[in-house]
């Protein structure tokens, strides 16, 4: 299926930016985002029992880097890789960690407890990744709408309740690895916006004007079929997630079955968990298939123009820049009251590059005056 491309409103207006702000501005170069987050992996419980507490304490800590570092391997490769994990000393882990948070911390005689945030070097996972050969997206994905239909023998439900498959989707919103995912209030008006059945035809406008209203920038139609298999009388739910916009197009199709015998109220319950939290990792590593980056020589650089309906747009032109974790840095080297000229630094091929800019509503394009930034791409 093809997935329909979405545009992004205009930035937001303000009042102009002061002279002295864009003079200081024009001095520093601006950070692009190096998917610190991404990066991170909080909420490492550690509870190690040993002889001595400083014993408990160096087995605990060096478990938790092993721990972090096979967390964080998964988050940015997708599954069909996982395999392929290299096997690290702690010397190793010890040198791709750059600072180690303690949120809470207790070492007693022989016991040592505490509870861990890792912050992984960017620059050198991704090199030690590049090294083994191993693909990678460390690109998070703008925020996606789920929008989930239930079909129960040919009645469909999305906005209805109870509803099993909209409950099961509501419990996995927010981040989940490299996607982040929403779900609509269901309001009368988004009601009146779009059916289960103008949902299930890809009703671009719909759902378009849905997404925008959660700040979102795709949506995913998450079609959830249940019946009872009449030859095995098994409970069968066939799911399939259609995306657009931003999301992946899909389809990712999988079906989940019960025991037979079931009830079918309980089975429909049970199935609709199960499936739900499959279905949000499928289309995590989906996100991650579309966006894998292998680094290209170091120091690529691009002079990219920025058309601004004034002067002050320079801020939010830079914020939504440093959304795009390809960037490593964006300098600016020209500024004026219609357009800001940006010294882009990039570590992969300039395709992947369009493509992450794509993915966030932008269109980095190639014109007779050179390469252009539409922010409305």
């Amino acid at each position: 299926m093809q997935r329909k491309r979405w545009g992004i409103g205009g930035a937001g207006r303000g009042l102009t930016v002061a002279l002295l702000l864009v003079l200081a501005l024009l001095q520093a170069p601006a950070l692009a985002q190096d998917g610190r987050k991404v990066y991170t992996v909080s909420e490492i419980a550690v509870n190690k029992r040993a002889q001595s507490g400083q014993i408990a304490r160096d087995q605990g800590l060096a478990e938790a880097r092993q721990a972090a570092f096979t967390h964080l391997f998964q988050r940015l490769v997708p599954r069909s890789y996982h395999r392929a994990e290299p096997a690290l000393t702690q010397d190793q882990l010890l040198g791709l960690i750059a600072a180690v948070d303690i949120v809470q911390e207790q070492t007693t005689a022989t016991n040592y407890r505490a509870q861990l945030t890792m912050n992984f070097a960017p620059a050198r996972v991704q090199q030690l990744l590049n090294s083994r050969g191993i693909p990678f997206s460390d690109q998070p994905s703008p925020p996606l709408l789920i929008v989930p239909v239930y079909d129960w023998a040919g009645a469909r439900q999305l906005w209805e309740v109870p509803n099993p498959w909209h409950s099961a989707w509501s419990q996995h919103t927010g981040s989940n690895g490299l996607i982040t995912t929403v779900m609509a209030e269901g309001t009368a008006e988004e009601q009146l916006l779009l059916s289960a059945d103008q949902a299930l035809a890809g009703d671009s406008d719909g759902l378009q004007q849905i997404a925008r209203a959660y700040n979102a920038d795709g949506a995913v139609v998450a079609v959830g079929r249940f019946r009872v298999d009449p030859a095995s009388g098994k409970p069968v739910l066939d799911v399939t997630l259609n995306g657009y916009g931003a999301a992946p197009p899909g389809p990712l199709t999988r079906r989940f079955e019960g025991n037979p015998g079931s009830r079918a109220g309980l089975a429909a319950e049970q199935l609709t968990r199960t499936a739900a939290e499959a279905m949000t990792a499928e289309l995590d590593d989906a996100w991650k298939t579309a966006n894998l980056q292998r680094s290209g020589p170091a120091g690529n650089t691009l002079l990219v123009s920025v058309p601004l309906t004034y002067i002050g747009d320079y801020a939010s032109v830079l914020r939504r820049i440093n959304e795009v974790s390809a960037i490593d840095s964006a300098v600016i080297a020209r500024l004026s009251q219609r357009e800001a000229q940006f010294r882009l630094t990039y570590r992969y091929s300039l395709e992947q590059v369009q493509r992450a800019f794509d993915q966030l509503g932008m269109a980095l394009v190639k014109e007779p005056g050179g390469w252009v930034l539409r922010i409305n791409g």
